[in-house]
């Protein structure tokens, strides 16, 4: 006994189709918009751009004043588990938290000071550093 049946898709299937057509829709503009500043835009050149250290003045100089960082976005920035962020303030490797609300938080400024100051990673074929 067979019987003459079509499987249909299951409901959640129009649903996830419909939500990625209305995404793809949303996207179009987004991309138009995009093509027609790159159009307007003049090409970049080395000698358009300021060097290093004026780009480094600048972007410190447009930033109001210091942010306060809590205890997840230093962990995030500094890529280690609090406990080890702890570790380093006892030992004097890394900026001292303040207390605001009862909260640890830490100043924006400090942080980058203290990335700033982390030694650069030497590669293959780099001159060996000097022991005076």
């Amino acid at each position: 006994m067979s019987k003459n049946t079509t499987k249909r898709p299951a409901a959640q299937v129009a649903a996830s189709k419909k939500a990625a057509a209305i995404k793809a829709a949303a996207k179009q503009p987004q991309r138009l918009w995009l093509q027609t500043l790159a159009r307007q835009l003049p090409p970049l050149t080395d000698e358009s751009l300021p060097s290093a250290p004026e780009r480094m003045c600048a972007a410190h100089q447009s930033q109001g004043p210091p942010r306060l960082l809590d205890k997840a976005q230093v962990c995030a920035i500094a890529n280690v588990s609090f406990p080890t962020v702890w570790a380093w303030m006892r030992a004097g490797q890394f900026p001292r938290s303040r207390v605001v609300g009862g909260k640890s938080m830490w100043l924006s400024t400090e942080i980058e000071r203290w990335l700033a100051a982390l030694p650069v990673r030497p590669l293959k074929g780099d001159a060996p550093l000097e022991v005076a």
